[in-house]
């Protein structure tokens, strides 16, 4: 029987030490950091090179290459300021350059500052083009609330063109890195983040879309440029732009997760530190039947299942609901198997989602769970700026698989069951 009162449970198991806690943009700097030495050693390139180290030897890939960009020094060179009136007023300016077939920037890291956003990646250039220098252009979209990973309706289409809705940020100033011959094995992008009245940056959840010329600063001759190969994920919270922890670009709205520890059989406990979340879940079944109940898709344990932060803004979220054997910790209904989390917008109010783990069908090891006892806990998997799974549970609850289909009435607050 449910024996905590309101029948709501907090995150005991893994519930982080707030003093242990980070808070949101300290982890977009180690974000930055790792994905530096990612974009460098994942391709066994040589490490960029760092104040007063000099320049870093080419990639012995491509001899090619010269030397990736110092994202420190990126951050602090002088910005140049950016006329953003063809996206202000559509139609009376010149929007971007069509083509993006010269060359590939690949973002990996990404970090912000005030207004500002940096990202880093990888960059590749085509044989037949010149490089002369790297001069990003970028485009602010609203993303779609229920795909993340793609634009609002209205943003999906040519921008800046007669009759195109304006987005709500711009970019206002750019830094510019000049350069000729070898293009960087790997470059860096950063923008100053405006609007086109001037007022402060709206919250919500955008994509950043970035494009340049390679044949000389800012526009490309004879429609060359480079595209980047994803939209950046970019969330604004109280007019500040942050980066999305865990992901950079996600063009399915998913990012990839490590679920095994919900997986059937699994011994379920905690993983990591909670990474800031909490899990509370109201109205939780104690006893389900055998029987489907008539209308029903299937017999489950459900309830509320919400979900709060720390840090709002987007993060990897999934929630939900398990049964385990409570004489062997192992999961027995409610596994999960999927490789992939959605990101999800947490707000002050949180996430809440009525979830279910099904007991009359696709139970562990069986078509349905049988009767007895077992042990219910909500749910929460995240994942942080830096790729790490946390899985976060609930104080447990009991619950109740009864032969029969006559469910006895769920236990009001401080109540057993009738």
């Amino acid at each position: 029987m449910l024996s905590m009162g309101r029948a709501a449970v907090r995150g005991g198991d893994s519930a982080a030490d707030p003093a242990r806690r980070r808070s949101r943009r300290a982890r977009t700097v180690a974000a930055l950091a790792a994905g530096t030495l990612v974009l460098s050693l994942g391709a066994c390139e040589a490490l960029p090179s760092l104040p007063g180290s000099g320049s870093a030897a080419p990639s012995s890939g491509d001899p090619s290459a010269a030397p990736a960009m110092d994202p420190d020094a990126v951050a602090a060179a002088e910005s140049v300021p950016v006329d953003p009136s063809w996206l202000c007023r559509p139609g009376e300016g010149e929007p971007l350059a069509p083509s993006t077939e010269g060359g590939t920037f690949t973002p990996e890291a990404v970090h912000t500052e005030g207004g500002d956003i940096q990202v880093s990646g990888s960059f590749r250039l085509a044989p037949d083009h010149d490089y002369r220098g790297f001069a990003p252009e970028g485009v602010l979209l609203p993303a779609d609330p229920e795909n993340r990973g793609v634009p609002a309706p209205g943003f999906d289409g040519e921008l800046g063109v007669e009759g195109a809705p304006v987005p709500p940020i711009v970019v206002r100033g750019r830094v510019e890195v000049p350069g000729e011959g070898p293009a960087p094995q790997a470059a860096t992008a950063r923008l100053t983040l405006g609007t086109c009245d001037d007022a402060p940056l709206p919250d919500g959840q955008f994509l950043l879309r970035l494009r340049g010329g390679v044949d000389g600063p800012g526009r490309g001759e004879e429609d060359a440029g480079w595209g980047a190969s994803g939209d950046v994920l970019v969330d604004v919270v109280d007019g500040r732009p942050e980066a999305v922890p865990g992901a950079v670009t996600a063009p399915s709205g998913e990012v990839p997760a490590e679920l095994s520890p919900l997986g059937c059989r699994a011994e379920l406990a905690p993983v990591g530190d909670g990474d800031g979340l909490t899990v509370t879940v109201e109205d939780p079944s104690v006893q389900v039947p055998t029987a489907v109940p008539d209308g029903e898709d299937g017999a489950a344990v459900s309830g509320a299942v919400t979900v709060t932060s720390q840090d709002h803004g987007t993060r990897a979220l999934l929630q939900g609901i398990v049964l385990t054997d409570p004489a062997t910790g192992a999961v027995v209904a409610g596994a999960r198997n999927t490789p992939e989390i959605s990101l999800r917008w947490i707000g002050a109010e949180g996430v809440t989602r009525t979830e279910r783990a099904w007991t009359s069908h696709g139970a562990c090891g069986a078509d349905a769970l049988a009767p007895g006892q077992y042990e219910a806990r909500a749910v929460a998997v995240t994942i942080n700026a830096e790729g790490g799974t946390h899985l976060v549970l609930s104080d447990p609850w009991d619950v109740e698989v009864v032969e029969d289909d006559a469910v006895q009435e769920q236990a009001g607050p401080g109540e057993p069951a009738s």
